[in-house]
Order: C-alpha cells, then structure tokens, then sequence
C-alpha cells in the first residue's frame, strides 16, 4: 500500500479510487497496530460507498482492500443503543443498503489480511470473490459464544457460499478459522501470501471472471435442512433463534429472508439471556483477568515447588514450566515424582502434534521441572504449593515438613477441594503467607482459579497469589474460607441431587439425558464415576456435619463401595465399564424405579435450580463477594450451562418470583431446597441482582 493512501484513511473511513477499464478500487485501511473499532453507524457508511460504487455506471468491477486489524464496536455500547428508536431503523437501513448492493451483477472482490469477526465479516460476505492475504486472515464469528447472532445477512450469505453442513458449523460454534481451513469450506476462493501478489491476481482473476447472478434470486439448496435441524442444541435461546433462522430458508427467500434474519439479531441483542451471556463472559471475564494485571504488589517467581506429583500436581507443574518458571515436583519417592513430571512430556507431545507447541520447546520445559523425593531441594520456593490428597492430616503434616524451606517473603498455597483455609493455616507459622489455590482438573484446559482467603490471608499474600495465577495466564475468582468454598459446595449438590433423584425411583438414563439437555456438559452420575465415589464420600466426612439429604446420600455411596463399585477407573459405579468396550447404565436392583416418572423439565429444574440455590447461600453468607464471581465460577468451574450466563444470572434470568417457587416446590425432595428468608424478602421487593452489566448486590443499608 502507498503512504499516502494510508495517510488519507487517518481522516476517510473508506477511499475510492477509479481506475482504467472501469475497475473501482476500494480502501479500508487501519495503520496502527490496535484494532480500530468499527461501529454499526460505521458499517453503513462502509456499505453506502460500496453501493454507490458498484451503483456508477462507469463501473465494470470493483475490488475491496481491507488491510489492518478491525474489531466490532463496544458490545455495552451497542446494548444500551439498542433501546433506542434508531437503533432498528439504523438495522434496517444496513438490511436495504445490503439488498442494494447483492443485486448488483457484477465482478466484486475482497482482499483482507488480518482476522475478519462480527461486522467485517459479514462485510467480505457480500462479495463475490473472498482473498486471504498472509496467515493471520482468520474469520468466524465469536460473539456467537455469547448468544449474538451475527445479523447484516450473514446467514443468508452463508447458504450461499458454502455447504450447509459448513454453514451451520460456523453459526454454531463461533469458532474462528484459520487460513488453511477457510478454502476447504468455501469461505475464501484464494490464498495470497503478500499484498504483492495482489496485482497478478487481479490482472489474471478479472479477466476471465464472470458477473455472478444476484443471490437474491437464487433459491437456497437446503438438502439435509430437516436433519441438520434435529442434530443443532435445543438449549439456549440463541440455538432457538438460529433454528427458527435456518427453518426460514426452506421457504422465504431474497429480500424477506434477510429482513426475518435481521429482525431475529435485533431480537436476540434484546434478550436478558443474550445479556446474561455477554456480562459473564465478555465482561466478566475480562474484569477477572485484569485482576491478575493490576496487582498491586510486584511477585517475582523464579521457582515454583509443587507437592505432590499426582494429576493436579502433576498439572501445576506443567502450567508453571510452561510460563517460564523452575519447578520442584516432589512426592514420597521419585517414581511418584517422575510419573508426575510425565504428565508435561504427555501434554508437550500432544501440543506438538497438534502444531500448538515447537519441537524445540519441549525439552527446554522439561527441563525446568525436576522430579524428587527430597524436600530439601524446596528449599529458596518462591511459592510452594500441596496438592496431595484430600485429607486434613496429611496436608497438615505436608505444611509442616515444608514451610522451612519457602522465601521469607514467599507464599503457601493449598490446592484443596474443600477443606477450610483457615484450619490448614494453623499448622503454618505465619498464617497471613498462606491462601487457598483450587485449580480445576484437567489444570492444563481448565482456564479458573478458584483463589481462597483464609481469616488471616493478608492483601500482599492474595495480590501475590493472583500475580502468580495471572503468570499462568489462568482467570481467577477470590472468595472467602468456609466449607467447600464456592465452587466446590454447589458441584457437591449437583451430584447429591442427581443421587437423590435416583434413590427416588427416576431411572438414571432420564436423569443423565435430562441433565445434558439441561446444557451441562455431562450428568452427574457420569461426573461422579470421574471423581470416584470414594472421594465424595471423603469430602462429606470432612464436614462439620451433614444434614438429611447428604447422610442419605453417603449411606447410599457407602453400600455401592462395600460392592466395589467406586467408579470408571474400578471398572463400574453407576456405569458399567466392559474392556474395551461403551460404558452403559447400570440398574440397581436395590432400587424401585417409579411408575409414574416426573416430567423432563422437573429433572432439568432441579440440576439447574439446586445449584443455583446454594449459590445465593454462599452469596449471602459471604463466601461470595459479588454475584458475577459465582456466576465465572459455575460457567468455567463445573460447567454449569452458559446459555444461562451462570448461577446467579439463571435466577435473574427467570425472575425472583419463579425462582422460589421452583424452590417451594421441590422443597418435598429433601433439605437442599430450603428457602432462605432473606431471599423471600428479596423476592417481595422484586429485586434483581444485576441491572444489565452492573451488579446490585450489596444492598445498601436501609
């Protein structure tokens, strides 16, 4: 690109330029390194030069340069812009400048070389011939993972241009594609590996191409349309919305098709679920992320002791290696401790295989964890963190035998599931150095960081935490002490209520069908085979004390392990687990199974509803600070389904009054459902506890 063309774009959005041989040449130019952010309002502008263009009669061809780096505007922005009259009527200015310009026959390309997202996107869509310069030129559509659909005739381009089966993949994952993969599913005809070849290819591309005919006349091949609606999630309102979308290709066309679709982004951007979905995951997460930036108290790790070489050991260690950090990995004998290290070759060679890791790298990162039996070699940690089993005696006597060997200045972390902070702190010397890490298994996909403060965590020990947590390139969530925490107290009630369902006589398929339609990634007796029975029993005879539901419960998992069932790694739990073979439902004979089943969205209600309950105890109680805390720690922690937005925006989403009386009505199935009678008072005085993107919660003191 000339200098002077770029000079231009500092005050022109988008240039024209009228070449020889009736050839329009377009620039859309960012010279700065940060993404320029293009707005709807900017959108129009860009689809109005290029409609006036393709509009001239002097024009025979026109080709769009795209160059730098675009992102779509403020997402809070356009949310609150939306509640105003001309925010539709700008949608539908977009709807008919777009119309305009798909009606027009002639040769159009698109050249772009950094990521296309959101409006940019959908603007490469319109032309008829899609180039990728270099090998950042991704595209998708990620606001798609928070319930946005991408509008401004996306849709309807796509059926278009690709395979329907490609088209769908796209709208429903919001995915972004890499270059190699665009051309195999039609998104982009050619591949340039600089702008130089730009010029050849227009000189040989222009000559021998044909105008296209006018996709507004062109019927959508919709094959496999009924099929593929089947297969597409029927959870979230989003899905909903692409379903009802992709249902009106079969029989709207053109012009009309386009309008149905902007109206249904219109609809969605309107949606408390939509908002739920961006407030968690676009703004939530980007707030707990900068924590870990804006801490306040310079932390320098140069080495990292993890104790204990199991899975989560084992995790730590690697995460800390691969962010640059020495590591000591110690367990009781150095074969424990290398199979731990193991774990890190394990991961190395699979990233490498997958293109993600050089080869090179993979012995540097080894190389920086060293495997040992010998607690002297703690000795100058940075920050030491236990990951051994969940048992209050042997973490005691690990901080024990260790804490002698940590910088004077240095922190003490335990990654326990459940047992109080402040309880292990006693066996530490100097209880303000010493916090709760809970790291999620597998440590090395699972982005949270549940951070937990003991009675005496002090605020250099948590900002030195979350300095650490951030180096891992991990999102945090801080929480106070107290049984299981946050995350893992409502996982525990998951599991219990998926129990309780069963020793009522609901059949197991029904409960782990319901709960994956529900939008959990897996039910809870599947999840509990993971974990082993075992442990959950473990966990329950670490609690203070148990109430009804939960000695019910441990009973029950007390006489499935005397029979050896303990979960998939023994072969059989609530699944049987043949060699080499499917695991299938197993049926206690034990149990009854009712003649009468309750219906589906009962079964979902209560997964959903359970968790979200105790949620609001650990918000009222304190062990949450604020509402988007557990609404993080559910989405990322357990999986709790993110159409919902998290926990706490699941009960705002469907409103205090039905929330309670969801509760009131499960109230005959056991303890777990008592309604505190604070959330009654709430209730009555309609509250919310969010106001769009920002959160009500404290109360103010009347």
């Amino acid at each position: 690109m000339d200098n002077q063309a770029i000079s231009g774009m500092k005050t022109e959005l988008i240039s024209i330029h009228k070449m020889e041989q009736g050839v329009f040449e377009l620039r859309l130019i960012n010279p700065d390194k940060q993404p320029k952010e293009i707005t709807l309002k900017e959108l129009k502008t860009i689809l109005q030069k290029i409609g006036q263009s393709l509009a001239d009669s002097a024009c025979k061809s026109l080709f769009l340069i795209v160059e730098g780096a675009f992102i779509d505007g403020d997402l809070k922005q356009m949310l609150q812009a939306r509640k105003d009259v001309s925010f539709l009527k700008l949608l539908q200015d977009i709807e008919k400048l777009i119309a305009k310009i798909l009606k027009v026959e002639k040769v159009t390309s698109v050249f772009y070389d950094q990521p296309a997202t959101g409006f940019i996107a959908s603007l490469l869509l319109l032309f008829g011939n899609r180039v990728a310069v270099g090998n950042k030129a991704k595209f998708g559509f990620p606001n798609i993972q928070v319930g946005v659909l991408p509008g401004q005739a996306v849709v309807f381009n796509l059926l278009h241009i690709v395979k329907l089966e490609k088209a769908v993949d796209l709208l429903r994952t919001g995915k972004l594609y890499p270059v190699s993969e665009l051309a195999q599913i039609g998104v982009i005809g050619d591949h340039l590996q600089s702008w130089e070849e730009m010029p050849t290819w227009l000189e040989r591309e222009t000559k021998k191409a044909r105008p296209q005919g006018s996709r507004l006349h062109q019927v959508i091949q919709a094959k496999g349309m009924e099929e593929v609606l089947e297969n597409l999630p029927k959870n979230s309102l989003y899905h909903d919305f692409l379903l009802s979308v992709l249902y009106n290709a079969t029989h709207i066309f053109g012009e009309a098709f386009i309008h149905q679709e902007q109206l249904s982004y219109y609809s969605l951007l309107t949606a408390k679920e939509t908002i739920a979905r961006i407030r968690t995951f676009h703004y939530g997460i980007a707030a707990a992320k900068q924590l870990v930036e804006e801490s306040e108290t310079p932390f320098e790790v140069k080495k990292v002791a993890v104790i204990g070489a199991g899975m989560m050991g084992g995790g730590i260690a690697y995460e800390a290696a691969r962010a640059g950090m020495n590591v000591v990995l110690k367990d009781v004998d150095l074969a424990s401790a290398e199979r731990g290290k193991s774990y890190s070759e394990r991961v190395s060679s699979k990233l490498i295989q997958l293109g993600k890791m050089k080869q090179e790298d993979k012995p540097k990162l080894l190389e920086r964890i060293l495997a040992t039996e010998q607690v002297e070699d703690l000795d100058g940690s940075d920050i030491i963190v236990e990951a051994v089993f969940e048992d209050k005696s042997l973490k005691a006597s690990v901080v024990k035998e260790s804490q002698d060997f940590l910088k004077m200045n240095g922190v003490f972390a335990s990654n326990t599931t459940s047992l109080p902070i402040s309880g292990l702190a006693k066996q530490f010397d100097d209880a303000s150095r010493f916090i709760g890490l809970h790291f999620f298994s597998p440590v090395d996909r699972m982005a949270l960081v549940e951070v937990i403060k003991g009675k005496s965590t002090s605020q250099e020990t948590l900002q030195k935490a979350l300095s650490f947590v951030g180096k891992l390139q991990k999102t945090p969530i801080v929480v106070n002490d107290g049984p299981a925490f946050f995350t893992s107290r409502i996982f525990f009630n998951y599991l219990l209520e998926g129990i309780t369902m069963l020793l009522e006589g609901i059949s197991m398929e029904r409960i782990e069908t319901s709960a994956r339609h529900a939008g959990f990634a897996v039910g809870p007796l599947a999840v509990l085979d993971e974990i082993s029975l075992p442990l959950m029993v473990h966990v329950y005879e670490q609690l203070p004390e148990m109430n009804h539901s939960q000695k019910r419960v441990y009973n029950y998992l007390q006489e499935l392990i005397e029979e050896g069932r303990l979960g998939r790694k023994a072969g059989k739990g609530f699944y049987d687990y043949p060699e080499g073979g499917t695991k299938t439902y197993w049926t206690d004979p034990e149990l009854e199974i009712l003649d009468v089943q309750i219906a589906d969205k009962d079964i979902q209600e209560r997964l959903l509803a359970v968790v979200a309950l105790d949620s609001f105890r650990c918000l009222e109680e304190g062990v949450l600070e604020q509402p988007i805390d557990g609404d993080i720690g559910s989405v990322l922690g357990i999986g709790y389904p993110a159409h919902t937005g998290g926990v706490i925006s699941y009960i705002d989403g469907i409103g205090l009054q039905e929330f309670v009386a969801l509760c009131d009505k499960f109230s005959q199935y056991g303890d777990e459902w008592e309604v505190p009678d604070y959330l009654r008072e709430l209730k009555d005085q309609q509250y919310t506890f969010y106001d769009c993107f920002e959160s009500n919660w404290p109360l103010a003191e009347s």
